[in-house]
């Protein structure tokens, strides 16, 4: 099958937070609802420490690998 034309594409979605950051942690309005966004262009190279910090703010645990939690909270935008 020769292909004529392209009809689609789709190259995926790279959200930035203002600061350029990842936002990790509770939103500080909305309880329950948890951010994980902003990896930008860096997500899959983020991705084992990004989903260890996530699960360790979820359960309410220790940020793992010296990470300090408060450079990533959704509340620095408030």
């Amino acid at each position: 099958m020769r292909v004529l034309r392209v009809e689609r594409s789709w190259a995926g979605l790279r959200t930035f937070a203002p600061d350029r950051l990842p936002v990790y942690g509770y939103d500080p309005v909305m309880p329950g609802f948890f951010w994980c966004v902003g990896q930008g262009g860096f997500g899959i190279q983020t991705a084992p420490a990004a989903g260890a910090l996530a699960a360790a703010l979820v359960e309410n645990r220790a940020a793992p690998f010296g990470l300090d939690p408060q450079n990533y909270t959704p509340a620095r935008f408030g």
